[in-house]
C-alpha cells in the first residue's frame, strides 16, 4: 500500500470533492480522480460512492480510515523532527495569518526577512480558518485568541499583545440630529465555522438585530465603510478609514489576545526560530497599533513624565 494512495483517502474523506482533495494535495482534479480509481483497483474494493452531493465514504473507506490517520500522523511527526532539527537557513516556511487588512503592516518586515535571507522561501497564507500545525499545513501561525484562552498543548509561542475591539460604523449612518442614538443601526454578521456571537455579550447595543451576513472579515469591513450597518471588530482593521467611527456609547474591550505560535517540534528549527524571533519583536513594536489603549498608556506615561 503506498502512502500516496493514503493521502488520497485522508483528502477525500476530508474535503468529499475531487476539487477540494486537489487543492489540499496540491495536484490536479484528474490526479485525485486517477489516483482513487487505481488505488480502488488495487484493492479490490470500492471506497467512495460518487454521488451528486460530492464523494461519500464507503464502509471500506471507513475501515480503513484510522489506519491511514495514523500513518499520517507517523509521517508528520518524522517530518517535524528533521525539520526541527535542521540548523540551516535554507528551505521553505508556511506563514498563516488572519485575513484581516490590519496584517497588512507586517509585509514590509516580511518582505525585509525575504532579502535578508535568500535561502528561504516564504508562503504567506491568509485564511479564517485555523491551519493545522500538526498537519504541517503551516509552520509559524499568528492566531487571534478570545481573551483567556490558550493555545493548543502541542503548540508553543508566545503571546505578544492584547486587542482591542469595539463596534464600528460608518459616521453617515449616525442621526446629524441625535448622534447618540443608535437605535435605527442593525449589525452584519459574520457566517463561518468558527463564528462566534459572543460578542453581543459586551456591546450596548447587542440587542440591536443582525440584518446582514457576510462570509469574511475582510468583507465585512467593506461592508461597513459602505454603509451597510456596525460591526464589532478589532480597533486596527479600521485605523486606516477615518470615515468610520466608534458607535457613540460604545466602550473598548480587551476583548482578544495576539500569538505567534509553532509546534513544539519545530522549535529547534533555525530557520523557523529566526522567523519567530522577528514575528514577536515587529508585533511586539506594533502593540500600540492592535491595542488602541496603549496610545492612551503611552500619553498618560508621557504627561507623568512632564
Amino acid at each position: 500500500m503506498d502512502w500516496d494512495d493514503l493521502k488520497i483517502l485522508l483528502a477525500l474523506s476530508r474535503k468529499r470533492s475531487a476539487r477540494g482533495a486537489a487543492q489540499l494535495l496540491g495536484v490536479s482534479n484528474s490526479t485525485v480522480t486517477r489516483r482513487l480509481d487505481d488505488f480502488e483497483r488495487d484493492l479490490g474494493s470500492r471506497l467512495f460512492d460518487r454521488t451528486p452531493e460530492g464523494y461519500r465514504m464507503t464502509q471500506a473507506a471507513e475501515n480503513l480510515l484510522p489506519t491511514a490517520e495514523h500513518v499520517e500522523e507517523l509521517m508528520l511527526s518524522a517530518e517535524r523532527q528533521v525539520t526541527g532539527t535542521d540548523q540551516e537557513l535554507e528551505g521553505t516556511i508556511r506563514l498563516t495569518l488572519p485575513p484581516a487588512s490590519g496584517f497588512n503592516v507586517l509585509m514590509p518586515r516580511l518582505a525585509q526577512f525575504a532579502a535578508d535571507y535568500p535561502g528561504i522561501d516564504l508562503e504567506v497564507i491568509s485564511s479564517p480558518d485555523a491551519l493545522d500545525l500538526g498537519r504541517r499545513e503551516a509552520d509559524i501561525a499568528i492566531r487571534i485568541f478570545l481573551t483567556g484562552s490558550s493555545p493548543p498543548e502541542n503548540l508553543i509561542g508566545r503571546k505578544i499583545s492584547g486587542m482591542t475591539a469595539s463596534a464600528y460604523v460608518h459616521r453617515d449612518l449616525l442621526n446629524p440630529d441625535d448622534p447618540e442614538d443608535v437605535s435605527h443601526l442593525t449589525w452584519i454578521g459574520l457566517h463561518g465555522n468558527n463564528y462566534d456571537d459572543s460578542w453581543k455579550k459586551v456591546c450596548k447595543n447587542g440587542h440591536l438585530p443582525v440584518r446582514h451576513a457576510v462570509s469574511a472579515i475582510t468583507l465585512q469591513v467593506e461592508a461597513v465603510r459602505s454603509k451597510m450597518g456596525m460591526m464589532f471588530a478589532a480597533c486596527a482593521m479600521f485605523r486606516d478609514h477615518p470615515e468610520v467611527v466608534r458607535v457613540p456609547g460604545e466602550d473598548v474591550h480587551h476583548y482578544l489576545d495576539l500569538w505567534v505560535l509553532t509546534h513544539k517540534d519545530l522549535r529547534l528549527s533555525a530557520r523557523m526560530r529566526i522567523l519567530r524571533e522577528i514575528l514577536a519583536e515587529e508585533l511586539s513594536q506594533l502593540r500600540p497599533y492592535f491595542d488602541s489603549c496603549c496610545d492612551e498608556e503611552e500619553g498618560v506615561a508621557k504627561m507623568q513624565q512632564a
